[in-house]
């Protein structure tokens, strides 16, 4: 395969060498399960981060019995070395930015946690984990009273990570002053909600949030057991039971009971803690980790910090670094998306349509593709309340339309407009009645949805079914929906339509005006096994006869990598990038030789290790380093440098391996893949994961023999680019137990001459 050159270097570079600081100032990445963190903090302290945040996930995850982040929402965390470098990006307070070490931003198509490690704030993590907390709660707790949800997010906020081990249940100040007051009587915490003066109120507001951390304290710690009690109170009280019959039953107290219980566990010298294994525990570290991408390109590094920026609502600010972005990269989509969410927020719609025209020639988050497609409805559909959309525009609506529902399924507005458009355009009613439907009953509250649907029923010419959702609207919601209401039954009357536009019942270009913006994240449960929370790194794999065939999704592959005529074409190529070793070194530099049927070059240039060499003449593999020449002998490390000559796979996958089967399908990460196993002729098998929307891979899992030894080794593979119309992945990182290298290729070149002395083991 034309990126095995990345595995060979694992023979080249595996050299044990002590680790050195890196001192260059650059932006990095670490993806893992369920974040992806960003920052110009030293790469260690990056990975630490991750690691703890995704501990954190882990262990609420625990609370819940359930994985509690749905892929399509993800979280992005940017690291920052210093307060310096993030006071420009904290949220502003009549102008100026908060005085705070770390915050929490939800969003619609992305979750942001930002924070300082500088060493003279004090714990950044305690603002995100508190954050986290009521973001879990909402999506899998929903019916969680204030008091259980400012208590948890007290509790678990302050979850302290020290010498490869996490605490919960730490004091806080609060004991001071819980025990210097009178508590407040349980009937009255529990009625608290966000209308009441101690919720609200300065001075009440400090015995609320006390009284509820110390409420949720003894009930997760205050005697044996409690933990597994505490979710089943947190089960009954999602489906929605009464909370007081919740406790009692859960815990088998009364609740005069835990009162009295609770004011002596308040009242006691010392209080007990939770001490669990943490993320400092590299084993426990990459059983959360499902991708690392270590160096982050300036145009990245521009766009993410735009995209904060934004989320916080400093439009203003963003855009200079969006623009910034493109500048440095044009082909950076994420940025195209970005400034046209920032000109539709702004209404400079015209802007806004060139910005995400441009983003939706790739796959993006579903907004980007939604805010498209209103723009091609709000242009395209009335002009002046007469409908104007033709064949073309609706189309395309559709398409747009059909893409947000797949990232999306959840998300009612596209369905509405998917309906919308069909109606005013008077075809594929049945696809409208579907439409309309599904948009109701995801958001039944919404008036203009059951309008939507009366509307159809009406054009579909279902008097009884249109009259009973119009009716009721005609008293109980706002005037436009009221009047357009109307308008459906003096439509099924055979009565003069009053509101202007279509002259039959349909929809008006009020209706258009859907929040461009959605509300809320809509972040969905995803169901695990009690008590623990899916990894999802591609292990997990599952057949199902609904699985496309092996010749399938190998010709899909070979299509997607740009076609067997485009691949086969090439006679030569040279490759050149940059390598990076976490931990060890940065900016150093690799070239590939290659040439068909059977030969190779490598160089690398990379301290610690100095000049590395290594090629296949067709008879000959060989490495060189430090002047001293090593012949390989064993098979299987012949057949693997024999294997790098074949860089114009996928084409002949079947025919290179002894065997190829399509194990199934998996997920690494927020991705959905297919895997293939492929068994060598010599050697162990490999996998190949196949990302199932682009067939592009994704990760290659091998095993690498050396001597005696078996270390397996992950190639994650990124940032995929066409050359002569070969798709190139200009990022990649390959993983072993005991080394990471990043690659970033910086050219590629095809059907050049190359002097074929290259592929020679040096003169002895």
């Amino acid at each position: 395969m034309k990126f095995a050159a990345v595995a060979l270097l694992v023979v080249v570079l595996s050299i044990p060498t002590p680790a050195a600081a890196q001192t260059r100032e650059n932006w990095r990445s670490v993806r893992t399960n369920n974040l992806f963190v960003i920052g110009n903090a030293e790469p260690e302290k990056l990975r630490q981060v991750a690691a703890w945040l995704e501990f954190f996930h882990s262990a609420f995850g625990r609370l819940v019995s359930r994985n509690v982040l749905d892929a399509s929402v993800p979280t992005t965390v940017i690291v920052f070395r210093d307060d310096a470098s993030f006071i420009p990006f904290k949220p502003l307070y009549q102008g100026r930015p908060l005085n705070l070490a770390g915050f929490f931003q939800a969003g619609e198509d992305v979750n942001y946690i930002a924070m300082s490690l500088d060493a003279r704030e004090r714990d950044p993590y305690s603002i995100a984990f508190h954050e986290y907390v009521h973001l879990h709660l909402r999506d899998n707790v929903p019916q969680a009273p204030v008091w259980l949800n400012e208590g948890l997010a007290e509790f678990y906020g302050h979850l302290q990570f020290s010498a490869g081990e996490a605490v919960l249940g730490v004091p806080l100040p609060y004991l001071h002053l819980l025990r210097s007051q009178e508590l407040l009587p349980l009937t009255t915490l529990l009625a608290i909600d966000h209308k009441s003066p101690h919720y609200n109120e300065q001075d009440k507001s400090g015995i609320f949030y006390g009284e509820s951390w110390a409420l949720v304290h003894y009930l997760m710690l205050g005697g044996p057991g409690r933990q597994d009690q505490f979710r089943r109170f947190l089960q009954q009280v999602s489906r929605g039971e009464d909370v007081t019959k919740s406790l009692e039953s859960s815990f088998g107290l009364t609740l005069d009971t835990i009162e009295k219980e609770l004011r002596a566990y308040v009242n006691r010298g010392d209080l007990p803690t939770l001490r669990l294994a943490s993320g400092d525990d590299p084993q426990a570290y990459r059983s959360f980790t499902a991708m690392q991408r270590q160096i982050l390109s300036d145009a990245e590094a521009n766009y993410y910090l735009g995209d904060l920026l934004l989320h916080i609502g400093r439009p203003d600010d963003a855009e200079p670094y969006f623009k910034q972005a493109i500048a440095l990269d044009p082909n950076l989509t994420s940025a195209y998306g970005a400034l046209g969410r920032l000109s539709l927020r702004q209404k400079r719609y015209d802007e806004a349509k060139k910005y995400l025209e441009r983003a939706t020639r790739s796959p993006q988050n579903y907004l980007v593709h939604y805010n498209y497609a209103w723009l091609l409805s709000r242009d395209g559909v009335f002009t002046g309340g007469r409908t104007t959309a033709s064949a073309e525009t609706a189309a395309a609506i559709r398409e747009q339309l059909a893409r947000v529902i797949k990232l999306a399924p959840d998300f009612a507005p596209a369905y509405y407009l998917f309906g919308f458009v069909n109606l005013v355009r008077n075809e594929r009613l049945d696809e409208a009645l579907e439409m309309a439907q599904r948009a109701h009953r995801l958001d039944p509250a919404k008036a203009g949805y059951t309008l939507l649907v009366a509307q159809v029923y009406a054009r579909r010419s279902d008097a009884i079914a249109a009259r009973e959702l119009a009716q009721p609207l005609t008293r109980d919601a706002e005037t436009a929906i009221r009047q357009q209401a109307q308008d459906v039954l003096d439509f099924l009357d055979g009565k003069p339509i009053r509101s202007s536009g279509e002259s039959r019942a349909t929809a008006s270009s009020t209706l258009i005006a859907e929040p461009v913006q959605a509300g809320a994240p809509r972040i969905s449960a995803g169901a695990s096994s009690a008590g623990t929370s899916t990894v999802r790194d591609g292990q997990i794999i599952e057949s199902s006869a609904s699985l496309p065939s092996l010749d399938e999704v190998l010709a899909r592959y070979v299509e997607a990598m740009g076609g067997e005529k485009a691949i086969t074409a090439v006679t030569s190529r040279v490759i050149k990038g940059t390598v990076d070793i976490t931990g060890l070194s940065h900016g150093g530099t690799y070239e590939s030789y290659q040439q068909p049927p059977n030969k190779f070059y490598l160089l690398v240039q990379a301290y610690p290790f100095g000049i590395a060499k290594s090629g296949y003449n067709g008879r000959v593999a060989w490495t060189s380093s430090n002047a001293t020449t090593t012949m390989m002998k064993n098979a299987a490390d012949v057949a693997m440098f024999a294997s790098v000559t074949t860089f114009f796979s996928p084409v002949g996958l079947k025919q290179r391996y002894a065997k190829v089967t399509l194990a199934g399908a998996s997920q690494i990460g927020f991705r959905d893949v297919y895997v293939l196993e492929l068994q060598p002729a010599t050697g162990p098998a490999e996998r190949l994961y196949l990302d199932t929307k682009t067939y592009l891979p994704v990760r290659m899992n091998k095993v690498q023999i050396s001597g005696n030894m078996k270390i397996p080794v992950q190639i994650y593979l990124d940032d995929w680019r066409a050359v002569d119309g070969i798709q190139f992945p200009f990022s990649m990182t390959e993983s072993q137990p005991q080394l990471s290298m990043g690659f970033t290729i910086t050219e590629v070149r095809h059907n050049i001459p190359i002097d074929t002395k290259l592929f020679n083991p040096p003169p002895q």
